[in-house]
This record gives structure tokens, C-alpha cells and sequence, in this order.
């Protein structure tokens, strides 16, 4: 509501103020209408007088109000045109945050890949490392092995020559035994099938009687190497010759070199004419009759 409709309304209600009043002064004062009427024109004077300074008053104080109203819509004018100014200015504002908004969202994105492939390289890597630490420990273990094998190696060939030196004096010795003993021993077998029965000769055996068979006969060295089905637990020992024998039949002689729990490795001492020594072949420490 307008302060000119308040205006109206205060006076409008001072007038029906006035109006009941001289009705109801008409009312109590029936017969004295002149003086009733003097006094009511007196107080109708006074207070039409009343309120027409309270309307002056209340036009001035209208006038001052349009005059602070006018300047409060210039200001506000004023500050509509500022808003608007801030306005615009706050949707540019927003359209770049919108834009920086989404730079950053991309370069989020780009950080997360960038962290994926980081932490897929870094895997990678601890795959790399856990692998040349394994092919390290490998190859520390193969040289190890290496010098291990070198080292075998060097004994075992310190140890081949230092054989082979004494097979050369063993074959040079065997040599010169087997050609004296090649003759005694052919005499012997052919005495043996002659029926002569040398253990009713001597007072007993040299080497207890023990039984065997062949299992190997290696060829590719002079003379041949035998190895034969018993050895120690056999009560076999280094020296022992054994006889060999084919289905009854004299084949030649072997010695023993050396002797393992269940086995034993001799060389050939002799062989019959035409015959040689065979995996299978019968051996035995006594003459077959």
C-alpha cells in the first residue's frame, strides 16, 4: 500500500470521526440545535483545520519520501546495472571454472593412466629385478659349479695321468708276466683236460673257491677289462685270479684290480687261442675239472 492511500485512509477516518461525533452531540443536545450546531461548526472548524495541517504536514513528509523513494530508485538503478555488471561478469567467471573444471578432470584422467602405467612399469620392473636376481643366484651357482667342475676336472686329470703312468708300468709288468705265465697257464688247462687234478697236489686252494659270471668286458684298451659279479661281501679281494669258462669251456684268465662291495674289476690276463671274453661267461677262482 502507498503512503498517499495511507494518507487518504487517516483522513477519511479523522472524517468519520468527526461525522459521529456530531451525530451523536445532534443526538444528546436535540433542543439545543443552534447553540449544538455553533459548537459543532467550531469543532468541525478546528479539527478541519487540524487536519489539514496534518495533511500538509503529511504531503511534505510524502514529497520528502518520493524524493528519498526517487533516490533509492536511482540507486537502485544504480545497483541493478552493477548487478547486472556482476552478473555478467560472474557468468564468465563460471564458464571459465566450467573450463578449468574440465582441464582438471583431464588432467585427473591423465593422472590416473600416468599412475597405471607407473605402477604397471614399477611391477614390471620388480619382475625384472626379482628375475636378474634369480639369473645372478643362477649364474653364481653355475660358476661355482664351474670351478667345482674345473677343479674335478684338473684332479681328475691329474689323476687320469697319474693312472695312465702307472698302466703304463702295469702293462709293461703284465706284459712280461702274462708271456711267462701264457705257456704255464695253457699247460695247466691242458693238463686240467687231461684229467690231472691239481688240487689233489697241493696241500689246499691259494684263494677260496668262489663262483661269478661276467658282466661287462670293455675292449677299447689293452689288455681288455673284465667286470665281474662279486666283490667284497664275496670275501674277494685285489690279486684274485678267476678262471673264465664258456659251457665248460676254457676261454682265458683275468686278475683282480679292484674290488667294490658287489663287484669286481679285473684285467685280462690271457685268452685261448681263438677265443675272447664274453658278458655272461662263467669265472671262478678254482680250475673246472
Amino acid at each position: 500500500m502507498s503512503l498517499l492511500a495511507k494518507i487518504f485512509i487517516v483522513f477519511q477516518t479523522i472524517l468519520v470521526m468527526v461525522y459521529l461525533g456530531m451525530t451523536s452531540t445532534l443526538y444528546q443536545h436535540r433542543r439545543d440545535w443552534r447553540t449544538s450546531y455553533q459548537k459543532l461548526k467550531h469543532r468541525y472548524t478546528t479539527v478541519v483545520s487540524r487536519a489539514e495541517k496534518e495533511i500538509r504536514a503529511l504531503r511534505t513528509y510524502v514529497i520528502s519520501k518520493n524524493d528519498i523513494v526517487a533516490a533509492k530508485e536511482s540507486e537502485v538503478r544504480s545497483l541493478k546495472s552493477s548487478l547486472d555488471q556482476e552478473t555478467s561478469r560472474a557468468s564468465d567467471q563460471a564458464r571459465l571454472f566450467q573450463q578449468k573444471v574440465d582441464e582438471y578432470n583431464l588432467l585427473q584422467e591423465n593422472l590416473r593412466s600416468l599412475s597405471a602405467r607407473l605402477q604397471e612399469a614399477l611391477s614390471r620392473n620388480e619382475q625384472l629385478q626379482t628375475r636378474n636376481t634369480e639369473l645372478n643366484d643362477a649364474k653364481k651357482l653355475a660358476e661355482d659349479r664351474r670351478e667345482t667342475s674345473e677343479g674335478q676336472v684338473a684332479r681328475l686329470t691329474a689323476l687320469t695321468t697319474s693312472l695312465e703312468q702307472d698302466l703304463s708300468d702295469v702293462r709293461r709288468e703284465f706284459a712280461d708276466v702274462r708271456k711267462r705265465l701264457r705257456d704255464k697257464e695253457l699247460l695247466i688247462a691242458m693238463a686240467e683236460n687231461a684229467g690231472v687234478n691239481f688240487e689233489l697236489l697241493v696241500p689246499g686252494p691259494p684263494v677260496p673257491a668262489i663262483d661269478g659270471t661276467v658282466v661287462a668286458v670293455k675292449t677299447d684298451v689293452n689288455p681288455p677289462l673284465v667286470l665281474l659279479s662279486v666283490g667284497s661281501d664275496d670275501k674277494v679281494e685285489k690279486g684274485f685270479h678267476f678262471a673264465i669258462y664258456r659251457q665248460g669251456q676254457y676261454v682265458g684268465r683275468v686278475v683282480v684290480e679292484r674290488v667294490l662291495r658287489d663287484s669286481a674289476g679285473c684285467r685280462v690276463l690271457f685268452t685261448a687261442d681263438g677265443q675272447q671274453i664274453q658278458s655272461g661267461d662263467s669265472a671262478a677262482t678254482r680250475l673246472m675239472q
